[in-house]
């Protein structure tokens, strides 16, 4: 057979197997290294393509040049081995040209870039910075930590100040026949309220605040809270169904929602032409690490199930600027002092082991999202009054006027009292008149044990009605063992009424102070 039949319009060739005599030992030598070399030539280009999948943050530009060049190398090395049979030389010579084409473009690209390489940090040099930044961290966070305590301590200790104020107060105004005399009176009580209001906020930012928890279902708290509507604003529901229940506060979820609720009601009425609308919904969703890192506060949710209270309004929205500082305290657009507002918003959702998002912008309005981990198993309850009026009650706290206050609430409810300053002094008490004593009423921060210590304690001789009182918002009990001995709490600064509330005999079941 002549060349012609054989090879057809490629006579002018031969087949580079000819150089090779066609011994099989070449052709396996040569074959072979282009079938390897070729294969690991196009498995780099397939690395590179799952790499910039999964990174999108990787400059693109000089690993499609990379990728491109990678690729012609292996196309050469697949055209060596065709030509060993067949003299396809130009399409050979096509594939190496394209190949030095590239290269070439690829080299002048990466040589600019290798500077900048080189000033890259190291492994080592990143590791430093890593613990540098991990130490900042670190202080940081032990100085938020340290204002946060400060803010719960100042306000725990102003709360103690402000019921020995208002409780003396309260009680001269009631003894008062003079008009000027029982004015200035309320003007003080008036005072040590609003005092009271100031350090409940303090608290909420602080995050460190006790409070007391309870299973609450939001749709039912939402039916029981009255907002005020503005004039020109529409508020709207949209309550899910089969809601999760939360472990919360009724008193902190209020102040909440009322601070969110007013923030909505100054956006949709302020510079707005067409009608305000505030709309309140409520759901639950799941919610993973990926979304939760999205969150506007920083917090210590862990991914699972929620559920959200978002409160959307149609008002002038924020920049990205505003939003950024949107929890920071007594800032404002409009003018300075404006109050804590949303940075006890962000303190109650981190004292409540949740998580807020905002979505909003310039003249599209504003969506708070607060997410609540769900209860999905339930939990051990407090235990309800065994006295609903108590003849005999001991209280221990360690401020003396505390127990003076207190001891002239309960008498005026013919509530015979035993006060102690001191753990070891209730302990003797409880000891001498377990016979006697229906209800035990424990501040919960002493300085020789906190009140739960002391229950724990107390509860070994006598096992009565226990109350805990603090000037911290409320008292969190984890503990199922605690809970169960546990009857109410009454909050700092209390008054006659919650007294009264509490030990008067008119209620049905067990009440939170």
């Amino acid at each position: 057979m002549d060349a012609i039949s054989q090879y057809g319009q490629f006579t002018e060739f031969m087949p580079h197997g000819m150089c090779y005599m066609w011994r099989w030992d070449m052709l396996i030598l040569h074959v072979g290294s282009d079938l390897f070399i070729a294969l690991a030539y196009f498995s780099i280009p397939a690395a590179m393509f799952v790499l910039l999948h999964n990174r999108p943050d990787i400059p693109r530009g000089i690993f499609m040049l990379f990728i491109a060049f990678i690729t012609l190398c292996g196309l050469t090395h697949l055209t060596s081995i065709v030509v060993t049979w067949v003299p396809l030389y130009a399409l050979e010579g096509v594939f190496k040209l394209a190949t030095a084409i590239v290269s070439v473009i690829t080299a002048v690209v990466l040589w600019p870039l290798i500077p900048k390489v080189i000033a890259m940090p190291s492994p080592t040099d990143l590791q430093q910075r890593n613990e540098q930044i991990k130490e900042l961290n670190q202080k940081l966070e032990q100085r938020i930590g340290s204002l946060s305590t400060l803010a719960g301590g100042v306000a725990h200790d102003f709360n103690n100040l402000l019921t020995i104020i208002g409780g003396n107060a309260q009680l001269l105004a009631s003894g008062s026949h003079d008009e000027r005399e029982s004015r200035s009176l309320a003007a003080i009580a008036n005072a040590a309220q609003r005092a009271e209001n100031l350090c409940r906020q303090m608290l909420a930012y602080s995050g460190r605040g006790h409070f007391l928890l309870n299973e609450v279902q939001l749709n039912r708290f939402l039916e029981s809270i009255e907002l005020h509507v503005a004039e020109h604003c529409q508020l709207r529901y949209s309550l899910g169904t089969s809601l999760h229940t939360i472990s919360a506060s009724e008193e902190q979820l209020e102040q909440l929602l009322q601070d969110v609720y007013n923030n909505a009601v100054e956006a949709s009425t302020d510079g707005v032409s067409r009608e305000g609308e505030i709309t309140i919904s409520t759901y639950n969703k799941e919610l993973n690490q990926e979304q939760l890192i999205q969150a506007a506060i920083a917090h210590e949710a862990q991914a699972g199930e929620f559920v959200v209270l978002e409160v959307k309004d149609n008002g002038v929205g924020m920049t990205k600027e505003v939003a950024e500082r949107l929890f920071d305290p007594y800032f404002s657009t409009k003018f300075s002092g404006r109050g804590l507002g949303l940075a006890a918003v962000e303190g109650i959702v981190r004292g409540h082991h949740g998580c807020l998002f905002v979505e909003s912008s310039p003249q599209n309005g504003t969506t708070i999202q607060i997410a609540f981990p769900a209860i999905i198993s339930e939990t051990t309850q407090y235990r309800q009054p065994v006295n609903v009026k108590p003849k005999t009650v001991l209280v221990v706290d360690d401020e003396e006027e505390i127990l003076r206050l207190a001891s002239s609430y309960l008498e005026k409810l013919d509530i015979k009292v035993f006060t102690a300053a001191d753990a070891e002094s209730a302990m003797r008490l409880a000891e001498q008149h377990k016979d006697e004593i229906d209800a035990v009423i424990l501040d919960y921060m002493m300085p020789d044990m906190t009140g739960v210590e002391l229950l724990g304690r107390i509860s070994k001789i006598i096992t009565v009605d226990t109350y805990l009182s603090s000037g911290y918002s409320r008292g969190e009990i984890g503990d199922p063992d605690v809970r169960k001995l546990l009857t109410g709490f009454i909050a700092k600064p209390f008054s006659f009424e919650d007294y009264a509330t509490i030990f008067g005999g008119q209620r049905s079941g067990s009440e939170e102070a």
